[in-house]
């Protein structure tokens, strides 16, 4: 579900156990991004904090999270996240990001 690696962007898978995975993006050698997919169902919390959400991506709820991270949730399970590590990766890069998982594939797991 995650976006490939491409362009000059390397994604390094860095944690993968039951409900979470999270790898890095490397521009040039330089960690600059962490992307990561959470099944946020037993947290609702995290589910609210979408309530409110005036933008979305491929038509799921978008959020910032910080200065420096951006999340969408898909099917009300689902966050995938991207946490900017380097100043040169900016939301919009995070959202432009975001647009490139696999959205409509993860709405689909049970």
């Amino acid at each position: 579900y995650f976006p490939d690696s491409g362009n000059g962007y390397q994604r390094v898978y860095s944690q993968d156990k039951k409900g979470f995975a999270q790898a890095k993006l490397n521009r040039d050698g330089k960690e600059i991004a962490i992307l990561a997919i959470s099944d946020v169902s037993n947290n609702p919390s995290t589910v609210d904090k979408f309530q409110n959400s005036t933008s979305q991506i491929q038509g799921y709820p978008v959020v910032n999270q910080g200065s420096t991270g951006t999340a969408v949730l898909v099917g009300d399970r689902y966050q995938v996240k991207i946490r900017s590590k380097d100043a040169s990766f900016t939301e919009s890069d995070r959202q432009q990001w975001l647009s490139r998982f696999n959205l409509r594939g993860l709405s689909k797991l049970n």
